[in-house]
């Protein structure tokens, strides 16, 4: 509240008064004298007259007024959206969005809305949209985001086969070697003929599907994915290789699971190889032993013979860290069971079956490197949500697993990027959107607004190298004068 004026200001204002100035008016606010002009304006909806008051500026003790300050513009905030994770997304949707545009012109606003949605961890139908609206249109998608849209386009994109064929023909990578798996899917919806109670590692009798996934085992990317009846047995390996095109002269690495013989010989008349790791209680752990060589892997000593069984070659490899690890549990249970421990020398030893002839360290490490693989299955049904199907028919499971896929490159990429820059150990593609997820795009009224990105933010950027909302760093220049004979530079 003001005070009253000092006996200056009040000197001041009499001797504008008698000059003829109506309507000035001194206030005392914390040692400074303002000064306004009040006025009576004649309100029509009230019917009376009501009081204004208009600031002139602050007196000062020589009788002169200072400028008054400009009034702050007020701003009308239109919409904020998440700038720094679509941005990411769009980039790493670069290998694959390309190949959407060309065999899905009409549904890859909605694919590209169900992926982003989905590696957020929004993956819902009633969610993907909102998840959308919250999200920097960057690649200009404009997609539809009502559930139904979003259903019918699943749907649509279920039945397009020969377009999915013709997608995972494109974003094939060139190969020598894959992974493939069969992981089963519970599911509740009805009205799918799909789901069948069929075979899985649970024992469980219950309806499910099936998704047949490649994953390239040099780089870890995938490469296909299939649904399949949930009646399909992994000895069926026959039907899923007609299901997509693989090269002759590609390298299957496969699980435990597809060690059968009928399996070799389809693969062998379609012109494939394989690496298969045989089960406990094969004879190929009797037809080679470890006692070839030696190697280091990863920390760890490992022994490895090679012999030929049944028109194949068997690789035996012996993990000596395993191999503790596996005597030492077998000891603790006859402990508890009261029994002798069981050792018939195959504790920490594994038997590779393959077609081909290659260095033993080669092969293991393609196995190894399936391993990694394995990452991609458990994304895909973990933290993607392909074990979370709700739709109610065929088609609409179909385009939900297709969605997926899409997801799961999205997030192999960023995983890529993690990887590249030494990251893995720290952070996650969770963990590199939730961070970018601070840059917001704010749009406001009459005015442009900038916003300062965090410093985690530009951190991040650089470690990835993806110069978003950062520089990169300017080109390193040699130091010293050029040599007269053109070698090198002279410090």
């Amino acid at each position: 509240m003001g005070c009253e004026p000092d006996q200056w200001a009040r000197d001041w204002l009499e001797e504008r008064r008698r000059a003829g100035e109506r309507g000035l008016t001194v206030e005392k606010v914390g040692g400074s004298h303002y000064l306004k002009r009040a006025t009576t304006r004649w309100d029509p909806e009230l019917k009376k007259r009501r009081k204004e008051s208009e600031y002139l500026g602050r007196l000062n003790p020589d009788g002169t007024v200072g400028a008054p300050r400009p009034r702050r513009e007020h701003l009308t905030v239109l919409d904020v959206r998440d700038g720094g994770s679509a941005r990411v997304l769009a980039r790493a949707a670069a290998p694959v969005i390309g190949a959407l545009r060309e065999h899905f012109p009409r549904e890859w606003p909605e694919i590209a809305l169900l992926a982003f949605a989905r590696v957020l961890g929004r993956g819902e139908l009633c969610r993907a949209g909102r998840c959308w609206k919250g999200l920097e249109d960057v690649l200009g998608a404009s997609p539809s985001t009502s559930p139904k849209a979003l259903g019918e386009a699943l749907e649509r994109i279920g039945g397009a086969r020969g377009a999915q064929d013709a997608f995972f023909a494109a974003v094939r990578g060139r190969e020598g070697s894959m992974a493939v798996d069969l992981s089963a899917c519970f599911s509740r919806s009805e009205g799918a003929t799909i789901l069948k109670r069929g075979y899985n590692r649970y024992g469980l009798a219950r309806r499910q599907f099936n998704i047949l996934l490649a994953c390239g085992v040099p780089s870890g990317r995938p490469q296909y994915a299939k649904v399949l009846a949930g009646n399909v047995g992994e000895r069926s390996i026959e039907d899923m290789l007609d299901e997509f095109d693989v090269p002759r002269g590609t390298t299957l690495v496969m699980d435990r699971g597809y060690c059968k013989e009928g399996v070799f010989g389809a693969l062998r008349a379609r012109g494939l190889d394989w690496i298969v790791p045989a089960r406990r209680d094969s004879r190929a752990y009797g037809a080679a032993s470890a006692g070839d060589g030696l190697f280091a892997w990863k920390g760890c000593a490992v022994r490895f013979g090679s012999a030929p069984w049944n028109g194949m070659r068997a690789y035996r490899f012996e993990n000596v860290s395993a191999m503790n690890d596996e005597l030492v549990d077998r000891a603790e249970c006859a402990e508890r069971s009261g029994g002798e421990p069981l050792d018939d020398g195959r504790a920490g030893n594994m038997v590779l079956l393959s077609s081909l002839d290659l260095p033993p360290r080669e092969v293991y490490a393609m196995m190894k490197k399936r391993c990694e693989v394995e990452q991609c299955y458990d994304a895909a049904k973990n933290v993607l949500g392909a074990d979370r199907a709700y739709m109610r028919g065929d088609l609409g499971i179909m385009g939900h697993c297709f969605v997926t896929f899409v997801a799961l490159c999205i997030w192999a990429e960023i995983d890529s990027w993690i990887e590249a820059a030494g990251l893995g150990g720290r952070h996650t593609p969770a963990d590199v959107l939730d961070i970018y997820a601070s840059a917001k795009t704010v749009t406001v009224g009459g005015a442009e607004l900038r916003q300062s990105v965090g410093r985690d933010v530009i951190d991040l950027d650089a470690k990835l190298g993806l110069w978003i909302y950062s520089d990169p760093p300017a080109p390193r220049r040699g130091r010293g004068r050029p040599r007269k004979d053109g070698g090198g530079v002279i410090p």
